[in-house]
Parts: C-alpha cells; structure tokens; sequence
C-alpha cells in the first residue's frame, strides 16, 4: 500500500536525484508522485576534488537535460553511503569511500551549479522510497537493509527516518554474525557486511568458477537463475548471514516490516526464502511472530529514488505555517 502523499511542487518543477555508492554514481529525475527518469551513471572513484568536478558537471548535464523538457529543477536530493556531519553537508565516514571522507558535497554542488541541495544517508533514502513508493507503509516501524557494495540498514519510524547517530541509525549493516569471521574495511570482524557484499560475492564467484575475467553480482545471479550450482550456492550463503543479521536486528529494534533492496534482492525468491530459513532458526519466537520479511519493491533503484525526498521533506518543512 502506497503512503499518501503529502508532498507538492511547483508546476513543472522536478527534483534531481543523486545516489553515491561504493562503485558507482547514479544520477536521475524523480516527478511526483512516482516517476523516475534515469540519467546517467559515473564511477564512484577519487580523488574527492576530482570526483566532485565529475559530479558537477555530470550535475550540469542533468539540469539542462530538464530544462530541455520544459521543467525546472526543484533542488537536488544526493544520497550518499557513509555517516553524515552535524550540519549534513558532508559524508564524514565510509570504510569504502574513505576519499571522500570530509569533502563538501553540499556545498560545492550548491556554488557551482546555483542549486538547493539536500544530502541524505543512503540507507535513509532507500527506506523512505519503500515507505513512500513501495512496500513499507502503513507500518509503525519499517526496517530496510540495502544489499550492494555495502549493507545499508535504515529505519522509518512513524513516517520519518531513524536518526540517533551521524544522521542515521547507525551502523547496524556492522552487526557481527560470525566471530572470528574475515577482516571488514571497517576494521571489524564477521560483520555482516563483509560477509554479503557484491564486489566480495562476484570476486567469490570468480574464483570458484576458475574465470580470468572479472565478474560483477549480476553475473553472480544469472547464473544462479539459469540454475549454476555455485551461483546458487554464494546466494544461499550470503542470504544465510542476512538472515542472522536480521534477526539481530529484529530483536532489538522490532519492526512490524523488513524489507530487502539493492542488487543482491534481485536474487529475488532464492535469496529471500533463504532468509527466511536462517531468520527462523535465529531470531526469538516473539520476534518472529511480529515481524514480516519481504522483498522490497524498488530493487537497486530504492536509493536514488528515495533522495528525492530529501528535498521533498525540505520544501515541506519550508512550506508549513510557523508555530504558534
């Protein structure tokens, strides 16, 4: 079910999205109350003064490709992985983006292209698309994992993102589900992170299959669903930890809803009924009587989706009559 939406714009008026991940840059226009218009995708690659030259005239493109269309550009909603400062102008801290670490997104994008600029968590985006445009709403507590070059966890509470901690929940995609498991970026060990990230599951793939050239997730998950035993194998497994993880998860934080995004959902029901397997075994009876798990509806786009309504909430709370 579909959240009401609240939201308006000027006639005409469009929001340009940006989704910063570990590998890659995806850039789009999002049109209440629910199209996105793909634009384009760069390579999520330092140094941070040249990626941030990359981005804005990828930026730069992307406004005059709407002007082109008549429209104009309400603001730009940019989610990026990573814990954000105080003033969320900036991505303080990502293991896998450790270039970009302290660079001023907000700000250069704002000087450079004449723009307002909202940042927003990627986890927090991805779970306000799924409230908003796809499976999260009605529920009081929505909990989304995001499952690509990391493992992002965001939470919706009442309407609105979970933010204790760096502009978000947290780290919770950290959680550890395997003592003395393999070294993470983060410096930590077993998190379940290391243990389902795509680049780390293609690579595995790679390796098993004795291929020489390199392989990405998508590989991974055509060749499971053309039934190859080892791509079916890395997704079980995979789906094993987040089962665990999610039962972690779902013990402390009790959401009414789970759902999964980002590529790894692609998998679709071979990674879900796996999860389902490995949340059943692990999580409290109470737990698992109250909590639903699904697939999320967006898939990998739920992140670039979901920035849009960092500027929607923006203009919202611009819009709204003071208090008396």
């Amino acid at each position: 079910m579909r959240s009401p939406s609240r939201y308006v714009l000027p006639p005409g008026a469009v929001v340009l999205c940006i989704d910063i991940g570990g590998t890659s840059t995806k850039l789009g226009v999002f049109e209440l109350p629910d199209r996105l218009r793909p634009l384009e995708t760069i390579p999520s690659r330092g140094p941070a003064e040249e990626f941030g030259k990359s981005l804005t005239d990828a930026v730069r493109r992307g406004q005059q490709s709407i002007r082109e269309q008549q429209q104009s550009v309400a603001g730009v909603g940019l989610a990026v992985a990573g814990f954000l400062n105080d003033e969320r102008d900036r991505m303080i801290y990502n293991p896998n983006l450790a270039w970009l670490e302290g660079y001023p997104l907000r700000t250069v994008l704002m000087n450079e292209c004449n723009v307002v600029v909202a940042l927003e968590v990627d986890s927090n985006a991805a779970a306000l698309a799924e409230y908003h445009l796809g499976i999260g709403y009605p529920a009081s507590r929505f909990l989304c994992l995001t499952i690509g070059t990391g493992l992002g966890v965001g939470m919706i509470v009442d309407g609105h993102p979970l933010r204790f901690a760096y502009g978000c929940m947290g780290d919770a995609g950290h959680v550890v589900v395997q003592p003395n498991g393999p070294l993470c970026a983060c410096g930590g060990r077993g998190c379940a992170e290391v243990l389902v990230s795509a680049p780390l599951l293609a690579e595995e793939f790679r390796i098993r299959m004795n291929y020489q050239h390199p392989c990405s997730l998508r590989n991974v998950i055509e060749a499971a669903n053309e039934g190859n035993p080892t791509g079916i194998a890395i997704i079980e497994h995979a789906a094993e930890w987040l089962g665990v993880a999610t039962a972690s998860l779902a013990n402390i934080f009790y959401p009414d809803l789970v759902a999964f995004a980002g590529g790894l959902a692609e998998a679709g029901e071979l990674l879900l009924s796996s999860i389902r397997k490995s949340f059943a075994y692990s999580a409290s009876t109470f737990t698992k009587e109250h909590v639903t798990l699904a697939r999320a509806a967006l898939g990998s786009m739920a992140t670039l989706n979901g920035a849009a309504y960092s500027i929607l909430d923006r203009l919202d709370e611009s819009a709204a009559p003071p208090a008396h």
